[in-house]
């Protein structure tokens, strides 16, 4: 197809988010053509496809986008899917719920009052609560639970995500929701492991955090996040408050579950503002992004250079405060995705290169494109992260792969299916969110499967019959 013909095509679904230079629209169109997965297959020639058709195949209505070259925003734009062609033209003030990606614009907000003298991260939390008293567990006097570990997810806080409040149903106070209460959907928070000795992803540890900010300053967390983050960072288009204002809802890019279908109301309220309720778009993200890369430079930002080495020194188990810390030579990466009911969000910067991209997707479908565009940009960047993985395809015949199926306890907490599709003569490892990786069997010491999307490989383990898994390194029983 000749070039100039394909750009055009592609543009039709395309509301530009700003001018964009000569080069840097080669690179655009380059990467709009040409996104890959993660895994090859050795003998096997790659093939790839566009932006347009990922969106169609994987039923997304819209992406939100932004790269980031040499700590610039080299280009910004929204992508909507012709088959939702009932929904409402979005452009850049649109928003997207940022869902994770909230956590860290809420520490590094944070980590300013520190730098401030507003707060002490390393000062016991329950010295800042009011009205909430933190349920005695396993923390002490000598260890306690503090905003460092809440932020860091070494409390020893219940772990666990949000699933969000549809907009019929009463949207709960950060009170209610830290004792679990009535009406409130995940369970009350607890310090079930001593502070500090593990890492555990808790929404619970950042709610917490959240009610205690508003006990110092005696306001709302949006103003307060308005005040240290947002407006600092130029973030004009982003918003923590819940429920969002009626004035803010034309700016919004509707939620869409796996099937198609719009969320119920649009969206849900996540009154867990800190964790996971922070509207934004991927330029502002960008911006948010930048910043952070600007202050490791020693250039002007809104943090200190000496604060962004610092917590990248505390590194635990490959994270920093929630980001995944990768290392390549002298480069490293930050990288944080996200999740909230009809959305999938990811942004990563290379601190040294000021190279990254952000993306917000409004479809549970998101998760997949979203690893595509970060791994394409590799290649289209000469990025150091996000490399592809070459394995050898095997064949594996069908009674082999139905005997897999079934219900799997992961690291003796969570519950995990693998599900066999007889018409495609597949698997598919489905998690608790209902995210769905349908895996490729491939050449290895076990009965081994990849997913082509992610690269996340899932070994069935012959001493046990087959009858349990490993995934990132921990084992899953059949139950």
């Amino acid at each position: 197809m000749n070039k100039l013909f394909f750009q055009s095509l592609i543009f039709v679904f395309i509301t530009s988010c700003a001018s964009i230079p000569h080069k840097s629209l080669e690179r655009k169109a380059q990467l709009e053509a040409e996104i890959r997965e993660k895994v090859t297959f050795l003998g096997e020639a790659e093939s790839f496809s566009s932006i347009e058709n990922k969106m169609l195949a994987y039923n997304i209505p819209a992406l939100s986008l932004a790269v980031i070259h040499q700590g610039e925003i080299e280009w910004a734009d929204v992508y909507q899917n012709a088959n939702f062609s009932d929904e409402q033209k979005l452009d850049a003030s649109s928003i997207f719920q940022a869902a994770s990606l909230s956590k860290p614009v809420t520490f590094l907000a944070a980590l300013r009052m520190h730098s401030a003298g507003e707060i002490d991260l390393d000062k016991n939390i329950e010295d800042y609560l009011k009205d909430f008293e933190l349920p005695q567990g396993k923390q002490t006097a000598e260890n306690p639970v503090t905003f460092r570990n809440l932020f860091a997810h070494t409390s020893g806080i219940t772990p666990g995500g949000y699933q969000g409040y549809a907009k019929g149903l009463v949207v709960p106070s950060d009170i209610d929701i830290l004792r679990g209460t009535e009406g409130v959907n995940s369970p009350a928070i607890d310090v079930i492991r001593p502070p500090n000795e593990t890492l555990a992803y808790s929404g619970g540890a950042y709610t917490l955090a959240e009610l205690a900010l508003q006990d110092i300053y005696n306001d709302e967390f949006s103003n307060i996040m308005r005040k240290w983050i947002l407006e600092p960072a130029g973030m004009k288009h982003s918003e923590f408050t819940q429920p969002l204002p009626a004035s803010k809802a034309n700016q919004v890019a509707k939620g869409y579950v796996q099937s198609g279908d719009v969320l119920d109301g649009g969206w849900r309220n996540h009154p867990e503002q800190a964790a996971a309720g922070l509207w934004s778009n991927a330029t502002d993200m960008a911006k948010f992004l930048i910043e952070i890369y600007n202050a490791y430079q020693g250039k002007k930002s809104i943090f200190s250079p000496s604060d962004i080495k610092s917590i990248l020194s505390q590194e635990r188990d490959g994270q920093v405060y929630g980001f995944i810390l990768n290392r390549a030579g002298d480069d490293v990466s930050i990288t944080h995705y996200g999740g909230n009911a009809g959305y999938r969000t990811g942004m990563t910067i290379d601190l040294a290169s000021g190279n990254g991209l952000v993306y917000l997707i409004n479809s549970d479908n998101g998760g997949a494109l979203g690893n595509e565009l970060l791994l394409s940009a590799s290649q289209v960047y000469n990025w150091q992260h996000f490399k592809q993985t070459s394995v050898s395809r095997k064949q594996v015949n069908s009674s082999d792969l139905k005997q897999l199926s079934g219900e799997y306890k992961w690291n003796n907490q969570l519950n995990l299916s693998v599900e066999y599709d007889e018409s495609n003569n597949l698997i598919s490892l489905i998690f608790p969110n209902g995210d769905e990786y349908k895996l490729t069997p491939i050449v290895g010491d076990e009965l081994n499967f990849i997913h082509p999307n992610t690269g996340v490989e899932v070994a069935f383990l012959m001493k046990d019959d087959f009858k349990s898994f490993t995934l990132y390194g921990q084992t899953a029983v059949k139950l």
